[in-house]
């Protein structure tokens, strides 16, 4: 599994690294999240498994798993025995299926996991309305479930023992989704939002990995909330000139219908043009995560992405679903070795844009806030305490950020130095770390930061290395000036007394290939110089742009021009003796408060060789 977090430690995204086509159990309680492959249910509460060891928000955190429902205290009402029979999908006891039992009254009270073994599992709970889900499969000798089958239910329990009975053969609505153009089912999965209310909702879902059916029945709206979707990843046949993909999602509320097959209109797609890039071949994978805001977490299976490419992306278009998209540079032995992520980002039926990833030169930065999503403030002042936290690597994409390297792979190093001056005085001097929470005085000082780092792996060649620096001022922030139902500030990530810190951060576009190869002769970048999240907006005032092909030795300065709103263009000659060597760059800027930045990347580019 990869787990991925916000800075509070929250799981947000888990993605299976394997490729066998299996299904998963994920459920939400609270703030757990469980992930189970569908091979181990029949294992849970035997002896072999419990599903505290599936808790993937405890391994993240480093603390024991917690199964729902333990070390709690004991109930204080009457608790009955509700005998839950299962029919399999041929008319006799299942043999095995995963049950999800909700109080609907109050999910406080009970909301539990029982497995049905043998056609039968048998729960102790209070008095109340219960809905229930049911899921049974059918696999092959290698693990790959080969179908599908999930039923829901409801029953009553009222001063006695009680016995209900969920029965597969009523699961026959089989899912599926249209496409405007031809494709491949790569995953489906449904989850269901079910509880006494928003607050108190139980989630549970399926994720199924692979093209085989997936039979659901029929569940009317009852006591209680419920909430539910459908969502497909689809790609283009092997055939198709140019690549493309769908990540379809299908939501709705109270009632789930019988009719479980969904069509993607144009009219409700956004179209993505995206471009991959990769100065050398190498594959990894590509996820687009998106969700009601009713689920805070979310598990989706990642398409293989070779790289370099240009794939035209389909996406669901609704103001309710905000995606955010992650991107592995390349998969060595199976892992990753390093993971880029882009904001989080709401699109409009008939929206086209063009999308870069990984186009370098890649260099440190605070990635932007997209005004959508959650957002780790990168820099900021928490009354006395400044805040900084750098991402490794950014690309031309002002909100795209994560890091390339896996210091496990063979042939890689990475190494940084993270250094905070005010002054004369060095505040902070740490290797391997992005940044710092510092405590400072509290009148207005001005602060620089130096950054350096190396970064070299057998996949890439370009963006080696790089050293960056940034001068600005600070003082006592008193009050809060972040958006305090999104953002979050520091370590812990409280907005009390959180005010951004300006920071200037380049972007660059140079004219060149997927493969990140400039041409000869007469080159051209595009650099725009933005101010980190919340920061004002003042006039970024001057820039410089100079290239090196012998590692920063000599320079050649390029002509630079001010095309205004922090947007420069810079011209140079790469002559015929460069070609096939790789080009440093460094660039500085300045803004009308005295913020400047220093940055310089070695091989930051490679020229063609004609």
């Amino acid at each position: 599994m990869v787990v991925g977090t916000d800075p509070r430690g929250r799981v947000r995204t888990v993605r299976p690294t394997g490729t066998v086509h299996r299904t998963y159990l994920t459920q939400q309680y609270g703030a757990d999240t469980y992930v189970v492959p569908a091979t181990a249910l029949h294992e849970l509460g035997t002896g072999s498994y419990r599903l505290a060891q599936f808790d993937v928000s405890a391994l993240v955190a480093g603390r024991p798993g917690v199964t729902p429902g333990s070390g709690v205290a004991h109930p204080d009402f009457p608790m009955r025995t509700a005998t839950i029979k299962v029919t399999d999908p041929q008319g006799g006891p299942a043999r095995q299926s995963m049950l999800v039992v909700i109080n609907v009254d109050e999910s406080r009270k009970y909301a539990a996991v029982p497995v049905a073994l043998d056609g039968e599992a048998r729960i102790s709970v209070p008095d109340g309305h219960y809905a229930l889900m049911a899921h049974y499969q059918t696999g092959d000798g290698p693990g790959n479930t080969t179908a599908e089958w999930v039923a829901f239910g409801q029953f009553t329990v009222a001063g006695k023992a009680t016995s209900t009975t969920v029965d597969l053969r009523r699961a026959t609505h089989e899912v599926s989704v249209t496409t405007p153009r031809r494709a491949e089912v790569q995953d489906v999965d449904v989850m269901w939002d079910r509880g006494s209310a928003e607050d108190a909702a139980v989630q549970a879902g399926f994720s199924t990995f692979g093209d085989h059916p997936l039979y659901l029945s029929s569940s009317p709206a009852g006591v209680g909330i419920q909430h539910f979707y459908v969502h497909e990843t689809l790609t283009s046949p092997a055939s198709a000139t140019t690549p493309y993909l769908y990540d379809v999602i299908f939501p709705s509320d109270r009632a789930i219908g019988a009719n479980q097959h969904y069509q993607a209109t144009a009219g409700s797609l956004a179209t993505l043009n995206t471009s991959y890039y990769a100065d050398k071949p190498r594959t990894g994978n590509s996820v687009w995560f998106a969700a009601p805001r009713w689920q805070p977490e979310v598990l989706r299976y990642g398409t293989p992405l070779p790289q370099p490419m240009r794939r035209t992306e389909y996406l669901t278009a609704d103001p309710e679903l905000p995606y955010f998209q992650s991107v592995d540079a390349v998969l060595a032995d199976g892992g990753p070795g390093g993971m880029f992520q882009s904001g989080s980002y709401v699109f409009r039926g008939g929206q086209h844009e063009r999308v870069d990833w990984l186009r370098g030169p890649l260099a440190p930065t605070i990635p932007a806030d997209t005004g959508v999503g959650w957002y780790a403030c990168g820099a900021c002042r928490i009354d006395d305490t400044l805040s900084i936290r750098l991402a490794p690597v950014g690309d031309s994409t002002p909100d795209h950020a994560g890091d390339l390297d896996d210091p496990s792979q063979a042939g890689t190093v990475s190494t940084s130095r993270f250094q905070l001056f005010s002054g004369g005085t060095r505040l902070v001097d740490q290797k391997d770390v992005t940044g710092a929470d510092v405590a400072v005085p509290a009148g207005r000082k001005n602060y620089r930061i130096v950054y350096d780092q190396t970064r070299k792996a057998p996949w890439t060649s370009q963006s080696t290395s790089s050293h960056s620096e940034w001068t600005f001022s600070s003082a006592h922030s008193g009050t809060t000036t972040v958006p305090t139902d999104r953002w979050g500030c520091g370590a812990d990530g409280d907005t009390t007394h959180c005010s951004p810190v300006s920071l200037l951060l380049p972007h660059y576009q140079l004219t060149q290939g997927l493969d990140g190869r400039i041409p000869l002769g007469r080159n051209t970048l595009t650099l725009t110089v933005d101010h980190s999240a919340g920061a004002p907006r003042v006039p970024v005032e001057s820039a410089t742009v100079s290239v090196s092909f012998d590692d920063g030795k000599t320079w050649t300065t390029a002509k630079v021009n001010d095309l205004g709103a922090g947007t420069f263009r810079a011209h140079w000659n790469n002559p015929a003796t460069t070609a096939g060597h790789p080009m440093t760059l460094k660039a500085t800027a300045s803004d009308s408060t005295h913020v400047t930045v220093t940055q310089i990347v070695h091989a930051a580019a490679t020229v063609a060789q004609s």
